[in-house]
């Protein structure tokens, strides 16, 4: 009998892992790869697609970034990352223009994590390499956060899949007018999966029950160069699907002020991101 019961328990958590959402985890929470701030947690991951189409008064731009993340460690990983761009100016007269994009490598490491409050910073320096269309080389020291809001009272329970993350650093270029803007990041999150198994299961059917609403604010102010004491504000309000396998996801990008106008009318995000140390299993091997 005890015998027949500790298989049966081995059965029962094995199927608990395999629907468990293992990416991004802290505590009971899962953070999701944002559409526009970096993601907090490091982890293994392969985003082959965020299309982007964006339409100012200068034209027509279309993006399709990808990028693989790989962790060196529980802690560490490393992301390349690149986009190819195909540019529709206003006037037609002017010429049209497509290419890669520079190649982008970041470095990311977790130094707090805190499961019982659903907590978590890192710190990550991103640069790139002149490989495309712009010559000059930039690098961006920044600290990631993420706190899910777990500690809420009863009263406001339904609050609780709530989630903050976000990025603030300083992205400066090696070009002659030393160009550099301070940028922050904010993505709010409510997470129907976290409802559902963590504060009340109202037996909503796939796909609703892993779906995960996400707004996203991004502030861009210049410090120096030809953008300085300009300050953009613009509004990335979304979803995304999220699984064992793959999060798939899109969203609306608009300006909040005039100075973000003047680069953005209107624009809508799409990111496919596959969870690949479960689709491919050798891929969790950690150098350190």
């Amino acid at each position: 009998m005890r015998i027949r019961a500790s298989a049966v328990g081995a059965l029962l958590c094995g199927l608990a892992a395999g629907s468990a959402h293992a990416h991004g985890v802290v505590g009971q929470r899962s953070f999701i790869e944002p559409f526009i701030a970096e993601d907090v947690n490091p982890k293994n991951e392969f985003v082959i697609g965020r299309p982007e189409w964006d339409h100012s008064r200068d034209g027509r731009t279309l993006g399709l970034g990808f990028g693989l993340e790989k962790k060196l460690s529980d802690r560490l990983s490393i992301t390349l990352d690149s986009e190819w761009d195909d540019i529709t100016p206003k006037p037609h007269a002017e010429p049209h223009a497509s290419g890669f994009n520079n190649l982008g490598i970041t470095l990311k490491y977790a130094f707090f994590i805190d499961p019982v409050h659903e907590a978590i910073a890192s710190i990550a320096l991103e640069s790139t390499a002149p490989t495309g269309a712009e010559k000059d080389p930039s690098f961006k020291p920044f600290l990631l956060y993420g706190k899910g809001a777990n500690e809420l009272p009863d009263l406001l329970k339904y609050l609780r899949p709530f989630a903050v993350q976000g990025d603030a650093g300083f992205e400066i270029s090696t070009d002659r007018n030393r160009t550099t803007t301070l940028a922050h990041n904010v993505a709010v999150e409510y997470s129907i999966p976290y409802l559902q198994q963590a504060v009340r299961d109202f037996g909503l059917p796939w796909p609703l029950n892993d779906l995960i609403g996400d707004t996203e604010f991004s502030f861009e102010h210049g410090v120096n160069g030809e953008e300085h004491g300009r300050s953009k504000v613009f509004v990335t309000p979304g979803f995304v699907y999220i699984d064992r396998y793959v999060e798939l996801g899109v969203a609306g990008r608009f300006p909040l002020n005039q100075a973000a106008h003047d680069d953005l009318d209107r624009g809508i995000v799409f990111i496919v991101d596959l969870f690949i140390d479960d689709i491919f299993p050798w891929t969790t091997w950690q150098p350190l």
